[in-house]
């Protein structure tokens, strides 16, 4: 089938600005770009701050890990509904709110002093988090680009993992001059500021849906139940990105501890995996480059493909440091790929009229094979003392994973809803 690329219309004048593409829409996703980081950050932040937090207030382990499920859980059912407003009423509003949500929660949490008083702020921070995320910023880009959308979301994506990659060591280095206290609040600070940033650059409106007649007016109506819910491609990307969100994020979650296993010491782990992540900041960037010369279902194949192979080279025997630094630079490239070839693949398919809640209910089956991954780790790991049948398992979940790429690659669509700019 042929890739919905909405190509600008023949006879068509150069937009000024960069790359074919107005100004207006390289400041917007600068803006989308600190927006996604922010939705990053508080997850890299805590990190550091988890130890002291716990052994400051008594806190086991399990009651603050309680805490945060109940954020992600928050997250993971806002999510739909954070798409549907920005489809209605565009980015800013949405984004400029999550900001706002999460530097008051974060300020918050710089005072806690209780898990009443921690569960309490996580109702707030997780709405939060789901409404300043990709799903907004994914929606605003893909709304505002014409020429480059592929540059622009692997850009978006990217610079995420560029920014993400220092908040560990940021916040690390806060505490040791401030303690956890001092760092939330300065966090806080910094979430607050860019609610005020998101307000001052974005225009009211900007990344709202468009009408069917592609006008650029906002939609009547904007409803989860308009959704392309009997179109088979929505299904088999879904099930395509659950499989591949429960192995990337098992590698993330429980690579450092298989490092560690293999005797290979903290500092090792945590450089390689810090490569990937590196890497992965440019990747993303090639990878929505590939998908401007081919397609971006036909990239999704190429990423799932190099996925497998990575797995593979994980549970190989006698695997070299040096080795496993080579593996960084390719799975860096292809994990970063493959996030940001969810939004392109939906734009593609479907056109950006409901990217908000196309990406909203997207991200939840993500994060459910997330949570359903890092399950079916834990209990492999502790059945076989091992990590090598996780990654013998990740490696035909992968493997499995080609099958509805490839059904979705091939699949046509008669009706779509897919908008094409004119």
């Amino acid at each position: 089938m042929a890739a919905r690329t909405n190509p600008p219309p023949r006879g068509a004048a150069p937009q000024a600005g960069f790359l074919g593409e107005p100004l207006r829409a390289w400041l917007a996703l600068g803006i989308g770009v600190l927006a996604v980081s922010a939705h990053s950050a508080l997850s890299f932040g805590m990190s550091p701050l988890l130890k002291p937090i716990t052994d400051e207030l008594g806190w086991t382990r399990s009651q603050y890990a309680a805490a945060t499920n109940l954020r992600l859980l928050l997250l993971m059912l806002v999510a739909p509904f954070a798409g549907q407003l920005v489809d209605r009423f565009g980015a800013r509003a949405v984004m400029a709110a999550g900001a706002a949500a999460m530097g008051i929660g974060t300020l918050g949490l710089a005072t806690v002093t209780s898990l009443g008083q921690l569960y309490a702020i996580s109702l707030l921070i997780g709405p939060g988090q789901a409404c300043i995320g990709s799903v907004a910023g994914s929606a605003l880009v893909l709304r505002l680009f014409r020429r480059r959308r592929g540059v622009a979301i692997g850009v978006l994506n990217g610079g995420d993992n560029l920014i993400t990659s220092g908040v560990h060591v940021g916040a690390a280095a806060l505490l040791l001059d401030f303690g956890w206290r001092g760092t939330l609040t300065t966090l806080g600070v910094v979430y607050l500021t860019l609610g005020l940033l998101i307000l001052l650059v974005l225009r009211p409106a900007e990344g709202a849906g468009e009408t069917a007649a592609g006008d650029g007016a906002p939609p009547a109506r904007a409803r989860l139940g308009d959704l392309p819910w009997r179109e088979p491609a929505l299904w088999l990307l879904i099930a395509t990105y659950v499989l591949v969100y429960a192995f990337i994020t098992s590698v993330g979650i429980h690579f450092p501890a298989f490092q560690r296993d293999l005797g290979r010491t903290a500092d090792e782990a945590s450089y390689v995996y810090g490569l990937s992540t590196l890497v992965g900041a440019f990747g993303s960037v090639a990878i929505g480059w590939l998908t401007e010369r081919t397609s971006a279902r036909a990239a999704l194949l190429v990423t799932i493909c190099g996925l497998a192979a990575t797995s593979v080279v994980l549970w190989l025997p006698g695997v070299t440091t040096t080795a496993f630094y080579g593996w960084a630079v390719v799975y860096g490239v292809v994990n970063a790929g493959a996030v940001a070839l969810l939004a392109l693949v939906l734009n593609e398919l479907f056109g950006a009229g409901q990217m908000g809640r196309l990406m909203g209910v997207a991200m939840v089956f993500c994060m459910a094979g997330t949570i359903a991954g890092n399950f079916l780790s834990a209990a492999i790991f502790d059945h076989y003392g091992s990590y090598v049948r996780v990654w013998e398992g990740y490696t035909g979940l992968m493997l499995l994973a080609l099958i509805p790429a490839a059904l979705l690659r091939r699949i046509a669509l008669p009706g779509s809803r897919a908008l094409h700019p004119s």
